[in-house]
């Protein structure tokens, strides 16, 4: 029982040390709470710097889906006469494509788009540079507003090569109502 009463004393003791503490650090900061300077404002924020304010107005930006052209995510190249592939030099296929929104000045947001994927060597392929046409385009309801084809250097030493392309700073005005299209041109 002794001990019991003991420790009811020392908590009591250090609950009134924390208020004395949170006392002595001055009037407090205008918020209310204690300062950043007082001992209390240093323990809970773990330094004595003053408490930034985060802007509401940081809200994500809405990014738009990445769509491949129905029919545009393969091309080959080879003799037209080719029916069953036996002459085909290369062919180069879209296997992952990604974007990155960011809210831009003015309203609208700023992308960055990439596309990549593979490109492998047929019977009749040889090792050396392929150019391949790869457009993009963002449709925003129903008016093209982007549209451009890269042409996008890929060196294929082996039976195979991978290759990516990222094109930066897109502008797109109303990104709830568009949609990123790309895909082979040709």
């Amino acid at each position: 029982m002794q001990a019991t009463g003991r420790r009811s004393t020392i908590a009591l003791g250090l609950v009134a040390l924390a208020v004395t503490l949170a006392g002595c650090g001055g009037s407090g900061s205008a918020a209310g709470g204690p300062s950043a300077t007082s001992a209390v404002g240093t323990f809970f924020r773990g330094t004595n710097q003053e408490p930034t304010s985060v802007s509401i107005d940081a809200s994500p930006a809405v990014c738009p889906r990445v769509r491949i052209q129905p029919q545009t995510e393969v091309l080959r190249r080879g003799d037209e006469s080719d029916t069953d592939g036996s002459k085909l030099r290369w062919q180069a296929s879209i296997t992952r494509t990604a974007r990155e929104c960011a809210n831009g000045e003015g309203g609208g947001i700023v992308t960055r788009i990439g596309v990549s994927g593979r490109v492998v060597l047929g019977p009749r392929g040889e090792a050396g540079t392929v150019e391949l046409p790869l457009r993009m385009a963002v449709r925003e309801g129903d008016t093209v507003t982007y549209s451009r084809v890269h042409n996008v250097s890929v060196k294929v030493e082996g039976a195979s090569a991978p290759w990516a392309y990222v094109e930066e700073n897109v502008k797109i005005a109303d990104p709830g109502n568009a949609e990123i299209i790309v895909g082979f041109d040709g």
